[in-house]
């Protein structure tokens, strides 16, 4: 498994947030959906609601 980081912002209704999160992942594919699945989660957002502007391996 690689490590890759990701920033981008969450919508969570009441402001936009930035977030800077690292993630262990099989590929980037798989480390965005990741992503979307942790911040959805933790958030109670929508995939719609997530934007991930940046994404490397770490």
């Amino acid at each position: 498994m690689t490590k890759f980081m990701f920033e981008g912002r969450l919508d969570t209704g009441r402001a936009e947030t930035p977030f800077e999160r690292e993630v262990e992942a099989d590929s980037m594919d798989h480390g965005r959906e990741k992503i979307y699945s942790q911040l959805g989660s933790e958030h109670s957002v929508t995939r719609s609601k997530i934007t991930i502007k940046h994404g490397e391996e770490a």
